[in-house]
């Protein structure tokens, strides 16, 4: 690992971050996937993840990290696209609950080679057993700070 005079955790997570979102925006070519943004198929495969869940928009918001105003743009602009359907709950009418449309499930699809594309460079120099033990920490870190 190369040394450097700044060795606390942020720095390094910030610098993983943006060599991953360059990976990312290298490997995903926004024009071929109908202007969807790189987060809204991360979305997509969230809900792919969990059929038959009633999931609502807070749901996004924590899974994502994202504040209310962010999740309901982004929400919206993919119910204007018909790539998810939001419904009123019938459990709790304040709720709407958000499914994916079929033009979602196409998209859906098309992000999956794009999303094993990043995390095969990604793990590239990590034997399985660190990319687990990668995983663990970053998960307890979240659960930590979240």
């Amino acid at each position: 690992m190369p040394s450097t005079p700044n060795t606390d955790l942020s720095f390094y997570i910030h610098k993983l971050s943006n060599h991953t979102d360059r990976i990312s925006h290298a490997i995903y070519d926004r024009r071929a996937l109908s202007d969807c943004s790189l987060t809204s198929l991360f979305v997509l495969d969230f809900l792919y993840e969990h059929p038959g869940q009633a999931l609502c928009q807070r749901d996004i918001e924590d899974e994502f990290f994202v504040n209310r105003a962010t999740a309901s743009k982004m929400l919206r602009l993919m119910e204007d696209k018909q790539l998810i359907r939001r419904t009123v709950s019938g459990q709790d009418r304040r709720l709407k609950t958000i499914e994916l449309l079929d033009k979602g499930y196409a998209l859906q699809r098309k992000c999956g080679p794009i999303r094993a594309a990043i995390e095969a460079q990604l793990a590239a120099g990590l034997s399985p057993r660190e990319v687990k033990q990668f995983k663990s920490l970053c998960c307890k870190l979240l659960a930590h700070l979240e």
